[in-house]
């Protein structure tokens, strides 16, 4: 298992992207789901940092750990932001509308929850706990 700690902002997300980068390699992941992977990971972040930290003005800490398994390759995200379970968050209602006529943001989650191959939230001693699990086949 590697672990990564850094500071709640979104100047961190260059170290995040190496660390997912280092994970993907080791395990061998293909490049489309290293990039499933690491979309998923950088959308959460930075929605992390954006609303659980308030864009980085609250000082506040992530933790990232990951691993491999025989059959997928998982990352967890851990911080002490408000509990924000993502999987209770529904599809966008405007989809399916012309871009011209769609309201701004929205889509960094559902892209994120479209990239793993699921999602695993819990809320523990005070932290969110999310892990982003991508299959290696």
């Amino acid at each position: 298992m590697k672990r990564l700690r850094l500071p709640a902002v979104l100047d961190s997300l260059d170290q995040v992207v190496a660390f997912v980068a280092d994970i993907a390699h080791s395990s061998g992941l293909s490049g489309t789901r290293h990039r499933r992977l690491r979309l998923a990971v950088e959308e959460f972040v930075t929605n992390i940092v954006t609303h659980g930290f308030n864009g980085g003005a609250v000082d506040g800490e992530l933790e990232l750990l990951g691993g491999v398994e025989p059959d997928c390759v998982w990352l967890m995200l851990v911080d002490r932001g408000p509990p924000f379970d993502p999987n209770t968050i529904s599809r966008p209602a405007d989809l399916d509308m012309p871009l011209v006529q769609r309201r701004p943001g929205g889509l960094g989650l559902f892209l994120a929850r479209n990239a793993a191959d699921q999602i695993v939230y819990e809320h523990s001693g005070g932290c969110n706990c999310t892990t982003i699990v991508i299959n290696r086949r």
